[in-house]
């Protein structure tokens, strides 16, 4: 099997996927925001990546702390911060391993809010899926808020997952697992699609309550012209 943690402590940083337009995000922070009635708010961006989403939340008037297990990318996300305006709060950049079992030692928090782009879809199997979410309840003030987004299972509407679920699951082990690859078949991560249930169930498991899901019909993250259904978590840690 392989180790996903290799794969992303070694992936180029300037290729690390994500998404600029984050409407489900923008209107949960409006919610936060609005729920916190103007006291300063901490929000910790677990895979961060270069930086980009961590630097515009900040922008909004939030401190962040971005973490990533690439150091390539933290090192690329620090460079970018620089000449961010720092008067008041913080925008930070951390290595740290968010699917190992021991738990990550951070300079700051307990946090407001964590938010995880996509994270968990591409983190690895059951176990270092399990430990992301311990370790972001961890990390979370009692009643603190969490924002996650998946992948979701797609094979209703994409006849190539459908293929990539069946062709790679003798590789995998896990049904909706498969290997994602770069043009010339070279296998880069493993990534995994959930159904609404099985991702409800690891966020009851890890400690959340007042948990939401929602599914978004949208585009593939590496493949723009191909349909895929992605899910939006939010959720509480218990009090």
């Amino acid at each position: 099997m392989r180790d996903p943690r290799e794969d992303w402590r070694r992936f180029d940083a300037e290729a690390i996927p994500s998404k600029d337009s984050t409407p489900q995000l923008d209107s949960f922070l409006h919610e936060v925001k609005t729920e916190a009635a103007g006291r300063p708010l901490m929000l910790l961006d677990v895979g961060c990546g270069s930086g980009r989403l961590s630097r515009r939340l900040f922008e909004q008037g939030i401190a962040v702390l971005g973490v990533d297990i690439n150091s390539g990318a933290v090192h690329a996300a620090e460079h970018n911060a620089a000449s961010a305006d720092t008067v008041g709060r913080s925008l930070r950049f951390a290595v740290a391993d968010f699917a190992e079992d021991g738990s990550p030692q951070l300079d700051g928090g307990p946090f407001d809010v964590v938010v995880c782009q996509l994270v968990i879809s591409i983190i690895g199997d059951m176990r270092h899926r399990a430990n992301l979410l311990r370790h972001a309840r961890e990390k979370l003030r009692p009643g603190g808020r969490l924002f996650l987004s998946a992948s979701g299972v797609s094979d209703t509407i994409n006849a190539g997952y459908a293929r990539l679920y069946a062709e790679d699951l003798p590789l995998t082990g896990e049904r909706h697992t498969y290997l994602s690859r770069n043009d010339s078949g070279k296998v880069l991560y493993m990534t995994h699609h959930f159904t609404v249930d099985e991702l409800t169930n690891l966020l009851e498991a890890a400690g959340f309550d007042e948990i939401s899901v929602v599914t978004e019909r949208e585009t593939s993250s590496r493949r723009p012209d191909e349909a895929a259904y992605f899910l939006y978590a939010t959720c509480r840690s218990k009090q």
